[in-house]
């Protein structure tokens, strides 16, 4: 009953016995075991999933005579348990291929210290994916979206083997996206085009094959493509998945396509590059929009706790604080990716490094063609000397106040 309460670990086999017994008959199609059964099994299952296109049942021909042997009289005392969990496991798959999908893991403490954010706001997001199947993060710069749109598909399909991700950008096609022909060179060097799929197609169909898994396509900056050129007619999928149609390169009427209900979507916006108000009405409805702002919760938290969690000097946050309440546009303040370093810390001249070759620069082509002095309004130098003022004005006052 084991595979009943971790599915995405270990086969629907029980019987030690008759694992260890599967391994040792397919172990050469993943190359060497790695000492673990349970992750040596997994990866066999997928790789002849991979290869079948379909579920991969090792109580049924062909698989059963490879492991078995013939009589095998020793490996027969479990044969009733096993063939009743199998019976099991085919329900559930039947019921997930019907639509019921997996429900997603709770948001853990783990997840929240990875992204330095509250696990209220995190089981939201999730009960948001779960039902609406699609959304996009959207904020300015720096705020950290790609980040936590992998940390959340990880979290959702439970293994880095049911997600991918890719960027959309102006010369991205439904081609590029889910299925096109491409040139291709023969063995006799002649050019020939064969129809290839693209990612979408590519995940879509291990997602068929494995309806007991949750599968997650990161969309990352996903308004700088032409989206209605890109989708086409899977606008309509988005919105109707249990209903098949025709795709543009279907080969006849019996060529539907569905979209599968265990897939689940996150895209990435940056606001200063094109407001939501700019996409098209139909992308709008298909997809649920979070925010994420450098002055709102959960984004305003993060480099505090950050800071924190590194023991670093609390004077990057209130630097970010000041320079985005200088901004004039909410969609151009700063995000706190900025100043939170992979390494965990700052080096000697490295605030100043960031402030002179991201911050600044980034803060000229939004002023561009204004009469603005960046390095006077925005600069380390001035905003120091603010934040140092401020502090002694306080300490005034709380002088004042005590005596």
């Amino acid at each position: 009953m084991v595979y009943l309460v971790h599915p995405l670990q270990i086969t629907s086999v029980a019987s030690l016995d008759y694992r260890e017994a599967i391994r040792a008959a397919f172990i050469g199609g993943i190359g060497e075991s790695t000492g673990d059964l349970d992750h040596d099994l997994l990866s066999i299952v997928l790789q002849l999933q991979d290869k079948s296109g379909e579920a991969v049942n090792f109580h049924i021909p062909p698989y059963v005579e490879a492991w078995k042997g013939g009589q095998n009289t020793e490996l027969v005392a479990d044969d009733e348990e096993e063939k009743n969990l199998d019976q099991t496991t085919t329900v559930q798959n039947r019921e997930h291929s019907q639509g019921a999908t997996r429900s997603f893991p709770p948001a853990t403490q783990a997840l929240a210290e990875s992204v330095f954010m509250d696990s209220t706001w995190l089981q939201k997001q999730l009960n948001l994916i779960e039902r609406r199947r699609q959304i996009i993060l959207f904020g300015p710069p720096g705020t950290g979206k790609t980040y936590l749109a992998l940390k959340l598909a990880a979290h959702i399909a439970g293994n880095d083997s049911y997600t991918e991700i890719v960027q959309f950008h102006p010369s991205y096609s439904y081609e590029d996206f889910f299925q096109g022909y491409r040139p291709v060179t023969t063995s006799l060097g002649n050019l020939t085009y064969e129809l290839k799929d693209g990612p979408l197609r590519r995940i879509v169909d291990q997602a068929i094959k494995n309806p007991e898994y949750n599968y997650v396509l990161v969309i990352d900056e996903i308004n700088r493509g032409n989206l209605a050129k890109i989708f086409g007619e899977l606008y309509f999928l988005l919105e109707y998945r249990d209903q098949p149609i025709k795709l543009q390169y279907s080969k006849d009427d019996e060529d539907t396509f569905v979209m599968p209900e265990n897939l689940f979507l996150i895209g990435t916006m940056n606001t200063s590059d094109r407001s939501i108000a700019l996409l098209d009405a139909a992308m709008r409805r298909r997809f649920s929009f979070v925010e994420l702002h450098p002055e709102k919760q959960p984004v305003k938290s993060v480099l505090p706790q950050w800071l924190e969690h590194h023991q670093l000097d609390p004077e990057p946050a209130a630097l970010l604080a000041e320079v985005n309440a200088r901004i004039n546009n909410p969609d151009f303040q700063l995000g706190p990716s900025y100043l939170m370093p992979k390494s965990g810390t700052f080096l000697a001249g490295q605030m100043q490094e960031i402030w002179e070759y991201d911050v600044l620069p980034l803060l000229s082509e939004h002023h561009f063609g204004e009469e603005v002095d960046i390095e006077e309004k925005y600069g380390l130098a001035s905003l120091r000397a603010h934040l140092k003022k401020e502090a002694a004005v306080r300490i005034e006052n709380s002088n004042a106040a005590d005596g």
